[in-house]
């Protein structure tokens, strides 16, 4: 297959009998599993790295030299190991995101503009790690006693704020969107949201077929910024039933408060990570005899705690957002009627996105944040049944 060319799977016809396609599933345990591998494989990597980092002395070592204030030290360690992080990581990145992609056909994107991205992504995280690290170290140096509830604030508007404007300027800068033209899906769309009650500033595409494969509806933003985003990759290849039941799904979101929902649980449960992190980092700070909580040298201490803490409580999230998902998969099936473009819908997307139909039990658990597609699939059916049980 040339760089760059859009490779999906065998285009269905839209009124024709869809069931999954065995050999993309098997593609997916494998793609999966490798994915896997790898990743588990540069995490141990990286917590050996950053224990000898720590633990060696060599993390006082680096910083003893830098001579500056620590907002200003932590923040040039911060870049430091971030350019580190980021040379190690990268044959891993493109091995996983590049290499396997092509490989496995989900991705559609060329070299070159892989690295772009990857240039991207880098510059974005290194600005916002350097302005956040710079102000948890001006925190813990005037506040040191409630330094990680001052923190946890500061995410929570952080977190408000980049909810407005990730549609409008963070995505636009991988993924080019255009509104959808005039015609009969951006009619069925907006009399969809009028019936419901759901505001929305205008309907997009999406291009993901300049990158991948994969197909994706959302409704994005809040207020004045909140916009249906469909991608190209979606809209060349659904029925309007489908996208529509689709777009029910994520209309029940709204209709739910599932990002208020989700936003208070997270809120919560980081006021209790950090909570925990402000006692075990206090501590340890001690132990290794750092001079201070804003000793620069305790930042890869810092994440380490954070990190283990936010991976342990992770599973706990994803059986969260699991729940919120099925209640919108009974929303969309209750609006729509029509369990038939639900299941049609299912079984293109875990087709075209090379998703695992049922993973393991311990997978899903600990790491899926949707219901698995054989779920999806029985809660349809168990709704037709009901509904036709209802007509008598």
């Amino acid at each position: 297959m040339p760089e760059g060319e859009l490779a999906l799977p065998p285009e269905d016809t839209l009124n024709s009998p869809l069931g999954l396609d065995t050999e993309r599933q098997q593609k997916a345990r494998d793609y999966s599993r490798l994915q896997r591998r790898f990743a588990y494989i540069q995490t141990g990597i990286i917590a050996i790295a950053a224990s000898f980092l720590i633990f060696s002395g060599l993390s006082s070592e680096l910083t003893s030299h830098l001579g500056l204030p620590p907002v200003w030290s932590a923040g040039i360690y911060f870049l430091l190991l971030a350019f580190v992080y980021e040379i190690f990581s990268l044959p891993f990145g493109y091995y996983t995101g590049y290499v396997l992609g092509k490989r496995y056909g989900v991705l559609s994107q060329t070299r070159q503009t892989f690295f772009a991205d990857a240039a991207k992504s880098f510059l974005i995280t290194l600005v916002m790690g350097v302005l956040l690290v710079a102000a948890v170290y001006a925190v813990m140096g005037a506040w040191p006693d409630i330094w990680w509830l001052l923190v946890w604030l500061g995410f929570l508007a952080v977190s408000m704020g980049m909810t407005f404007i990730a549609p409008i300027w963070l995505i636009p800068l991988f993924y080019p969107m255009k509104p959808l033209d005039d015609g009969e899906l951006k009619t069925s769309l907006t009399e969809l949201c009028r019936r419901i009650g759901v505001f929305v500033r205008g309907i997009y595409i999406i291009e993901l077929s300049a990158r991948g494969t994969a197909a994706n509806a959302a409704l994005m933003g809040l207020g004045r910024t909140r916009r249906i985003v469909l991608s190209d990759t979606m809209v060349d290849r659904y029925s309007i039933p489908e996208i529509e039941v689709i777009m029910y799904h994520e209309i029940a979101h709204q209709q739910h408060n599932d990002m208020l929902r989700l936003f208070s649980l997270q809120a919560a449960v980081l006021f209790g990570v950090l909570a925990v992190v402000g006692a075990i980092f206090s501590y340890l700070s001690n132990a290794m005899e750092y001079s201070g909580l804003s000793d620069p040298a305790g930042l890869p201490l810092l994440g380490g705690i954070l990190a283990v803490l936010l991976i342990g409580i992770s599973p706990v999230l994803s059986l969260f957002t699991r729940k919120l998902e099925k209640q919108a998969d009974e929303f969309a099936l209750n609006i729509s009627q029509n369990p038939s473009a639900f299941r049609t819908a299912m079984t293109r997307l875990v087709n075209q996105n090379l998703a695992e139909a049922e993973p393991s039990n311990w997978l899903e658990r600990l790491t899926q944040d949707h219901p698995s597609y054989t779920q999806r699939i029985h809660l349809a059916d168990e709704f037709e049944k009901r509904r036709s049980v209802d007509r008598g």
